[in-house]
């Protein structure tokens, strides 16, 4: 279960944080290090903009890991091409070590996608799952619907003015707002965007009418009232959200989705060297300051380390390549 959610943005600091931040210690012994590794910074590369959900927890993991390997751990923002620039970026990257990528389901979705993404996930070794979160359907406060049976009359009867914001074309909330389009012929028009906080800006600011959007985004909004939350896409009600609704709860139950956030090397990463980090992570997670942090942003902690991290990946792989095929959602 998620943990009360607390709203104001602490700790963090994401909302501000330029594209490329680093966490810089003097050199101490490295935790379970591998030969010299690492002599020199990593870099985390992060696909989408500052001040999102895999943002924050990879500046969270980062700061942590950076105290224990002994070296600078660098976030690195590469927005772009729904998260397709960054991601792409870090799968050419040299298999050493020094190269990450803080990543979601997208890093699968992509490439179900469109055949033409320049990566799949075989581009990619496991190091590390973190955390899974759900989406929270979210309308803008001008649309007068109270829940999902309201939301798909009033999209019924004006079908030509509803709009759906996402991370980008092929991201999770891309599907999912397929999925429940498809599901009760809707004409709801997808509008992209490079990341989750510009989407919800214009939900907020009554441009876009709805989106799922990630609870640590959205949490700060609804308690001012800016947004209203009509269903979530967990299995059971939120901690953070009481009073929203699952998705099941009102009678779409494939739509109960949780979504991953792990670490991922560079295919042909020594295995080593992904252990070592494996290991690290798997101990940072352990911290109970660092535990309440990540489910006060909304998400729970999940973590599984190297190994049963690509069990789960082989598994997901298929499971989000069948829900990609049945919503027939491709790239625009």
């Amino acid at each position: 279960m998620f943990a009360k959610f607390i709203h104001a943005k602490r700790a963090l600091g994401v909302a501000l944080l330029a594209s490329c931040s680093a966490f810089v210690l003097p050199a101490m012994a490295s935790t379970g290090s591998v030969g010299q590794y690492p002599e020199r910074n990593i870099e985390i590369i992060v696909a989408y903009p500052a001040g999102g959900a895999i943002d924050a927890l990879a500046r969270l993991i980062g700061s942590e890991l950076a105290k224990k390997l002994g070296k600078s751990v660098i976030v690195v923002n590469r927005a772009g091409g729904s998260g397709v620039i960054g991601t792409n970026m870090a799968a050419k990257a040299k298999p050493d070590g020094y190269t990450l990528l803080m990543s979601g389901a997208n890093a699968i979705i992509s490439p179900a996608v469109d055949a033409k993404v320049p990566f799949v996930m075989a581009d990619f070794d496991p190091v590390a799952r973190i955390s899974e979160t759900a989406f929270v359907l979210t309308v803008s406060p001008d649309l007068p619907v109270k829940d999902v049976h309201g939301l798909i009359e009033y999209s019924k009867q004006h079908p030509q003015s509803m709009n759906y914001a996402s991370t980008g074309v092929g991201s999770v909330q891309n599907i999912l707002s397929e999925q429940f389009k498809q599901r009760y012929a809707l004409n709801w028009l997808h509008v992209p965007y490079q990341g989750g906080s510009p989407a919800l800006n214009d939900v907020v600011a009554e441009r876009i009418q709805l989106m799922f959007a990630n609870p640590m985004l959205v949490g700060p909004y609804l308690e001012k009232g800016r947004v209203r939350a009509i269903a979530t896409s967990t299995p059971e009600r939120m901690d953070v959200f009481p009073d929203v609704p699952t998705m099941k709860e009102q009678g779409l139950n494939d739509l109960a989705v949780l979504t991953w956030v792990g670490l991922l090397a560079p295919a042909g990463t020594p295995e080593a060297i992904r252990e070592t980090l494996s290991r690290n992570v798997m101990e940072i997670l352990k911290d109970p300051a660092i535990s309440e942090t990540i489910l006060k942003q909304g998400s729970l902690l999940s973590p599984l380390p190297m190994k049963e991290f690509g069990v789960f990946l082989e598994q997901d792989i298929k499971r989000w390549t069948d829900i990609v095929r049945e919503s027939r959602v491709a790239l625009e």
